[in-house]
């Protein structure tokens, strides 16, 4: 336990640095990031004019199955969704489908 501490305490800004360096490559090269929020959720967020616009699309962790990202329907979508995503819908799912893929992810669109 007191070995714990001083190894946490030096690894921590290494992670911390890695998780900023390849945000900020898939920010710059592929123009978009997906990665988890908080327990169930997912952050999507995409560089437009220099600026980092975000979203939040709900999810959730299955025990022994594929985690679930639910998808809203496309009147939620423009409802719900921040402007700069409004009638956006497929394509972002399109590119949070390229990051997470398929076979740990299942896409509810109901």
């Amino acid at each position: 336990m007191v070995l714990f501490l001083p190894l946490a305490l030096l690894f921590a800004p290494v992670g911390w640095l890695i998780y900023f360096v390849r945000r900020f490559y898939s920010l710059r090269s592929r123009g978009f990031w997906v990665a988890g929020s908080g327990r169930d959720a997912f952050e999507y967020q995409e560089l437009s004019d220099g600026r980092v616009e975000r979203l939040t699309i709900g999810g959730e962790m299955i025990i022994g199955g594929p985690d679930v990202v639910y998808v809203p329907t496309e009147e939620e979508w423009n409802q719900w969704m921040p402007q700069w995503a409004r009638g956006r819908r497929e394509e972002i799912i399109e590119n949070v489908k390229r990051i997470l893929g398929t076979k740990r992810y299942e896409y509810d669109y109901s």
